[in-house]
């Protein structure tokens, strides 16, 4: 049953990308009042051009925006240059190779301990997708471990109060408690480095002056929760979506158990395939056009990502599995200015959990367990589980 599901997902998303990309590519969605835009080549425009689709939600949507105490919009993500870039410079520096290199014993050792720990059925997201990430951004930000629970639980109360989403009485109610504790935290973390700096990225934040002033508390705020939340759901969503990819195509994970050096490889392919983020938005600063469609000034452009990662005037056999397909040209961590901090660090956490996997799950691996919910622009893997030696 659970291996009928992965299909299902794998054949939404072939669907979903065949329906988008037939025409021009280009669909006005009446629901929401939003252009979608699957081609490659326009999705690349809308993510380039920050100067015409900007970013920023708040300052741009013509429409109101329920989502818009979310902190996420705040942050990193959704502002644009000139403020961006001075900000970004500063973050950048958690995330560089030599950075990154000096994490990956300590994610190795993580994802040892924690695949040691299972007998039998296997909790894809409980064991590895959520305390994985968590973990590894807590240690750059300075939290400490006991607090690493809480910050997955706000996690996803406030990824999931977007959108639609955001009318959902429950939804809102985590999200409320979820800020609170957030914040609360924070400022507590941030009085606490004032007093003694470590060497943590909140204590660099707190000494920056980008513009020669310090960063305000809110925009402390606004940092650590895109660094907590975009760190946290990339690398878990990328995680269960190798898993799926594997699960449905046994020989590649064949392939990867006789050469585990194919695994970086293989993981681009997911990010083409199977991307992380179905798709993301823009709004328009101007009057402007698409493929020929004239889009007025404060337009919602969503751009559907798992459609371009398909195009076929870029992709050779797109809806085929190809985990030796040369790498490059996906847009699965965006394009331009807002290109995804941290892809160099979930890509390796991604492949040192695979691997772990590889090692720990022998021969074809089977969905014992799956939980999915649809979101705007994909399909949301909540509850993963793979059977263990003993079941399959």
């Amino acid at each position: 049953m659970g291996n009928e599901v992965v299909e299902k997902i794998l054949d939404w998303h072939r669907e979903t990308a065949r329906h988008g990309l037939a025409g021009d590519g280009m669909r006005y969605l009446e629901g929401l009042g939003a252009w979608a835009v699957h081609g490659h080549a326009e999705v690349k425009q809308v993510l380039t051009d920050y100067q015409v689709f900007s970013s920023d939600e708040l300052r741009y949507s013509a429409r109101p925006v329920p989502h818009r105490n979310n902190p996420v919009l705040g942050s990193l993500a959704a502002i644009d240059p000139p403020r961006h870039h001075l900000l970004r410079k500063l973050v950048s520096r958690a995330f560089t190779p030599r950075a990154v290199q000096t994490l990956l014993p300590w994610i190795t050792d993580t994802v040892r301990a924690q695949l040691t720990e299972v007998d039998g059925e296997l909790d894809v997201i409980g064991r590895l997708g959520h305390p994985l990430p968590v973990r590894t951004i807590a240690a750059l930000l300075g939290i400490e471990p006991a607090r690493q629970p809480d910050f997955v639980r706000w996690t996803e109360a406030i990824t999931s109060f977007a959108g639609a989403f955001a009318q959902d009485p429950a939804r809102q109610a985590a999200f409320r408690t979820a800020r609170t504790e957030l914040t609360e935290y924070f400022h507590e973390a941030f009085a606490d480095r004032r007093t003694r700096p470590r060497d943590d990225i909140i204590s660099v934040l707190l000494a920056a002056e980008p513009d020669g002033t310090r960063l305000t508390d809110d925009e402390l705020l606004n940092f650590c929760t895109l660094l907590l939340i975009n760190g946290h759901e990339t690398t878990r969503t990328l995680l269960v979506n190798t898993v799926l990819c594997l699960t449905a195509h046994p020989d590649a994970l064949a392939a990867l158990r006789a050469n585990p050096d194919l695994v970086p490889s293989a993981i681009e392919e997911v990010l083409r395939f199977l991307p992380p983020t179905g798709g993301t938005d823009r709004f328009t600063t101007v009057p402007t056009s698409i493929a020929g469609h004239a889009i007025e000034s404060g337009q919602r452009v969503i751009t559907m990502i798992l459609s371009a990662n398909r195009d076929p005037r870029v992709f050779t056999e797109p809806n085929r599995f190809r985990p030796d397909r040369a790498p490059g040209h996906h847009l699965s961590f965006g394009h331009g200015v807002h290109f995804c901090l941290g892809a160099h660090l979930a890509r390796h956490q991604v492949a040192i959990a695979i691997c772990g996997l590889l090692h720990r799950l022998p021969g074809p691996w089977s969905v014992s367990r799956i939980d999915t919910a649809r979101t705007p622009v994909g399909i949301d893997v909540l509850d993963l589980a793979l059977a263990g030696p003993s079941n399959s």
